[in-house]
């Protein structure tokens, strides 16, 4: 169990720093998985003979089942044994369903099934994957609310979270986009997919013993029976009831999800795989120059998000929020105008390296991904408050079922993102092909390629604003509800010291 540390009387549980550096590895994990699956249209295009638009529709409503089956598993996760705990059995289960699925999406399956067998044979694998996802994001999820609940680490945990969650797609991006695509005339066939997606299992695989290994001292039955304890010294048992109450009377999780699923929208449709090549492929005309410059903005952007993971460790992650949605919402528009200014036949000037273009455009994309790193930081802190929350309102800690509350909402609103993303590019052309480099630049890839990459963001990043104006956990009243519930502990347990002697 993780030590008790005790700062102005209060006493919270915490975590080493070897754990906190550790455990979060688990995000490394699940965006290895999901950038396998960011290629799911170019696979169903290639590998299976189906029409873009119709994977979009597919994978849509493949991701309204995913938001349905989050808010299942998580009511399995609260069911689920602590004998061996719950967050590592959960992460290895999740990690094998899901490297099954990528392994026959671009391997096994491909290019053997065709026509109606094609079909079936897609929406299978797909429906597989995102079981595995879900019972592996579910694990993830709940994890800073059972390490520690020092709300002076919170942010920090969430801070390692974020540079797996970047540092991992960065460093895998340049593996592919130096060593792999080039292997492949810089086209996205099968095999360069199947070589790519197998080289991701394998990093994701690592991801997760390391974050079972750092989340082990804590997901012990121990941890879990005193976390579960009711405020009146019995353990709550929690089924769906307990799940729509939560949803229903909980206005602070009402909000987080708001500010964390319509963020999430615009950034997911607008970094959908097809969406990025019409941008770094067809406009800009070189996948090499946008790779440089995601390097640069994710160097320079850990150092911003480190200083603003301290920052919202002070201001707490309402304010935080709110600053960093208004900081981003300027670099987008910023990014437009230069977009705007260079037009359809311009943008190739960014492709070129040390030009203005290309320097301009490596500092918005620093700050984009500053803030978008930092957004990241502040919403993982908010998960874990808003649990702190629902545990003082009702007397139940139940991470897991925030969790699968905010995923249902999430996933269903980020299900329509491949939907949005294939039919957008379907209007312009691309109806059973997909964008490739090379491609011809019109006036449509232009202003389609611009305005999902960042009108699309910016009215993400206005709706965390708005949600942000009624959220009530800032810094002082999170503080209160920790002391009332670790007042509440400690009477349960000097009642049962007295009942026991």
């Amino acid at each position: 169990m993780s030590k008790e540390v005790s700062v102005t009387g209060m006493k919270y549980r915490s975590a080493k720093l070897w754990e906190m550096i550790m455990a979060p590895a688990c995000a490394g994990n699940n965006i290895c998985m999901y950038m396998c699956m960011v290629y799911a249209s170019y696979a169903g295009s290639e590998g299976y003979g189906i029409a873009t638009a119709v994977v979009g529709v597919i994978i849509t409503l493949s991701r309204i089942l995913d938001a349905v089956t989050d808010t299942a598993i998580a009511y399995v996760f609260e069911k689920f044994p602590t004998k061996y705990g719950k967050c590592r059995p959960f992460l290895l289960i999740g990690w094998i369903i899901e490297a099954v699925a990528v392994y026959l999406m671009y391997g096994a399956g491909a290019n053997h099934f065709k026509g109606v067998a094609g079909l079936v044979m897609f929406i299978l694998i797909y429906i597989i994957y995102i079981i595995g996802y879900t019972v592996n994001n579910v694990a993830g999820s709940v994890m800073a609310s059972v390490l520690t609940n020092d709300p002076k680490q919170r942010p920090m945990f969430n801070f390692v979270s974020t540079i797996f969650s970047y540092g991992v797609p960065i460093l895998l991006s340049n593996v592919v986009t130096f060593n792999i695509l080039p292997k492949y005339d810089n086209q996205y066939n099968m095999p360069m997919l199947k070589e790519m997606t197998l080289f991701y299992i394998a990093v994701s695989f690592v991801c997760c013993i390391v974050s079972m290994i750092g989340i082990a001292r804590a997901d012990n039955d121990e941890v879990w029976k005193e976390a579960s304890a009711k405020v009146s010294g019995k353990q709550e048992k929690i089924g769906l009831k307990q799940m729509w109450e939560v949803l229903s009377k909980n206005k602070d999780v009402q909000r987080y999800i708001v500010t964390c699923a319509t963020d999430k929208f615009a950034q997911t449709t607008a970094t959908q795989s097809v969406i990025m090549n019409l941008v770094s492929g067809v406009l800009i005309g070189s996948y090499s120059a946008t790779q440089v410059a995601n390097n640069y903005a994710s160097a320079i952007g850990l150092v911003f998000a480190f200083g603003g993971g301290i920052i919202i460790g002070k201001i707490g992650a309402k304010k935080g929020t709110v600053w960093f949605s208004w900081f981003a919402i300027a670099i987008s528009v910023i990014q437009l105008a230069v977009c705007i200014i260079l037009g359809p036949s311009g943008m190739r000037e960014i492709g070129t390296t040390g030009s203005w273009a290309f320097l301009l455009w490596v500092a918005c994309t620093v700050g984009m991904t500053a803030g978008r790193m930092l957004l990241s930081v502040a919403a993982g802190t908010m998960r874990a408050d808003v649990t702190d929350g629902e545990e003082h309102r009702s007397g139940n800690f139940m991470p897991s079922v925030i969790a699968g509350v905010y995923s249902l909402f999430d996933k269903g609103m980020s299900s329509i993102c491949a939907m949005i993303a294939t039919a957008a590019i379907s209007l312009i052309g691309y109806v059973n092909t997909v964008p490739q480099m090379g491609d011809e630049v019109t006036s449509g890839v232009f202003w389609m390629g611009i305005g999902l990459s960042f009108v699309l963001p910016i009215i993400g990043f206005l709706c965390n604003i708005f949600a942000m104006k009624n959220y009530t956990l800032d810094v002082e009243t999170l503080a209160q509800v920790q002391a009332d519930n670790q007042a509440k502990r400690d009477a349960v347990a000097e009642q049962l010291h007295q009942a026991e002697a």
